[in-house]
């Protein structure tokens, strides 16, 4: 959301007419009414020209069924006092989304368009960043605000508002005093998704879900509460919720630690026939007095995971709550010495992405404060290897010089004739791979290596929310295979070749695991650490 940064607030007036004049024309060459999608995530107020009382969105298109947007309060026309979007014109809304809230005239505009568009909402999208109902324009303080004003609940309501809602996201928003209403007024009877990031109440909230009587469908949840929000113990809360029902495919977890982690993996055990993606992370804050991050939010790098919790994992892997799951993605926001919790997937004929997580915000203050080299220091020079000092050879054929091949079986057991490579680490590669800390090289040498996960066929590592913000940091890597040739049946296979490393990067002409990765999209961005929007 860049489109004001380091720009004095005397030049953000002609930069959005600016913008405002250059869009102008590619509206107007629209059929009317034939927009069904708008989006402005900008991050700054809406022009009014576009969707204004007598803006050309308001006026000509209608008939939009999905309006998306991101505003916020970093604009002349909203420090003005004004506000440009209207969307009371519009009745045909299956899907709302608006991030960055700010003035009194935006929640109204709100509250209208989810008024007039009830009765056929399907998804609902709000985050009020960077507000609070400290700044709730002198609204009753004993009424809670999105309840009283924008959905204008009247006390103790308790009836259907959104009858066909299937998914519900909600940020930054209290639900204290009002989780009953909201209960009802979301009906879960008919939600399948459900996404809650730092909504105080949401403990009350889910516990009134529950009491409510309703039929909990949900397939997809997910949850972030950090180390600044109310201090309450959210584990119990949602081992407790998911004890209430069965049938999810997504659960996404991010809680301030230290938690009982066990007790969190035990309960999903309850939706053990459906669950297919798996996200635990832990934030903390740093207590260390010598920490160079002192008092700040990081990752809590063990997941909660005491010397005898990991022993308890270790004794039985029959009784580890993974071994009853059939995951195909997992997301563990611990270093590489804390995933021999990874265990059960050796046996896994299921598992496909496994997401090494690392909050950006903490990989760049990394890079900023800290002295010296870290595991989550990836643009170290001093972690990096050479070939040689790798104890590998990154580009070895498998023939011998007479011809003759090595003595690596194929995943049939048969011996190969001969083999030829078909996926050699180029420059790049390599060079990204002796770059790499060594703690990630050993332990994604391994996964992909012949004692690792069998059926992995992506790692991912690092901060995959809010759409490339941290790409530059982060990686994906896959299998490093080759292909076999068998006399007489003219196919081929591929096997793991024992003699080079065992994985390269995903490169851009991997179709197939570019599917499977865009297939995980939600998966790999969910539970972000910090705001869409700068403070």
């Amino acid at each position: 959301m860049g489109f004001y940064v380091g720009m004095p607030e005397s030049e953000r007036r002609p930069r959005l007419q600016k913008l405002t004049t250059s869009l102008m024309p590619l509206f107007e060459q629209l059929r009317e009414e034939s927009l069904r999608k708008y989006s402005w995530e900008m991050g700054t107020c809406v022009p009014l020209e576009i969707l204004g009382e007598r803006g050309y969105i308001t006026n000509k298109q209608t008939s939009i069924e999905s309006i998306s947007l991101i505003t916020g309060g970093a604009c002349p026309i909203n420090t003005d006092g004004e506000n440009p979007i209207n969307l009371s014109a519009f009745r045909s809304l299956r899907h709302i989304s608006w991030t960055g809230l700010q003035s009194s005239k935006e929640f109204d505009a709100l509250s209208r368009a989810l008024k007039n568009n009830s009765e056929g909402l399907r998804e609902l999208r709000l985050d009020f960043v960077n507000w609070s109902e400290e700044d709730s324009f002198d609204s009753d303080a004993s009424q809670n605000f999105i309840a009283s004003q924008v959905l204008k609940l009247s006390a103790d309501q308790c009836g259907i508002m959104f009858p066909a809602l299937e998914a519900l996201s909600l940020s930054d928003i209290s639900l204290e005093n009002a989780q009953k209403g909201i209960a009802y007024a979301f009906n879960f009877h008919e939600l399948s998704s459900l996404t809650l990031h730092h909504c105080s109440g949401s403990e009350e909230f889910l516990t009134e879900v529950i009491g409510s009587g309703q039929t909990i469908r949900l397939s997809s949840l997910e949850v972030v509460w950090g180390p600044s929000d109310h201090d309450i113990d959210m584990c119990a809360t949602l081992s407790s919720f998911l004890g209430a029902f069965q049938g999810l495919k997504d659960l996404f977890v991010s809680l301030p630690g230290p938690v009982d982690t066990l007790e969190l993996w035990r309960s999903i055990i309850h939706h053990k026939s459906t669950l297919t993606r798996f996200v635990c992370h832990q934030r903390s804050v740093d207590l260390h007095d010598d920490s160079p991050h002192f008092e700040e939010e990081i990752d809590l790098l063990d997941l909660s995971l005491l010397p005898e919790d990991r022993a308890e994992l270790d004794r039985s892997e029959s009784g580890h709550p993974f071994a009853a799951l059939n995951l195909e993605s997992i997301g563990l926001g611990c270093v590489p010495q804390h995933l021999s919790i990874l265990a059960p997937f050796i046996t896994s004929p299921t598992l496909k992405i496994l997401h090494i997580r690392k909050s950006g915000v903490d990989m760049e203050g990394h890079k900023r404060r800290s002295r010296g080299t870290s595991f989550w220091d990836l643009d170290s020079d001093e972690d990096s290897s050479t070939d040689e000092e790798l104890g590998i050879n990154l580009d070895l054929d498998m023939t011998g010089s007479n011809g003759s091949s090595n003595e690596s079986t194929s995943n049939s057991g048969k011996p190969p004739n001969s083999t030829h490579s078909t996926a050699s680490l180029d420059s790049f590669d390599t060079a990204e791979i002796q770059c790499l800390p060594t703690e990630l090289r050993e332990f994604t040498n391994w996964a992909f290596g012949p004692h690792g996960l069998p059926t992995l066929e992506v790692l991912a590592f690092g901060d995959f929310s809010y759409d490339g913000r941290f790409d530059v940091r982060n990686k994906l890597f896959c299998r490093h295979t080759r292909s076999t040739r068998y006399p007489g049946d003219g196919t081929s296979q591929q096997i793991h070749d024992k003699l080079v490393l065992t994985f390269r990067p995903v490169r851009e002409n991997d179709w197939k695991l570019w599917d499977l990765i865009d297939r995980n999209t939600e998966f790999l961005k969910a539970c972000p650490t910090d705001s869409i929007l700068d403070d």
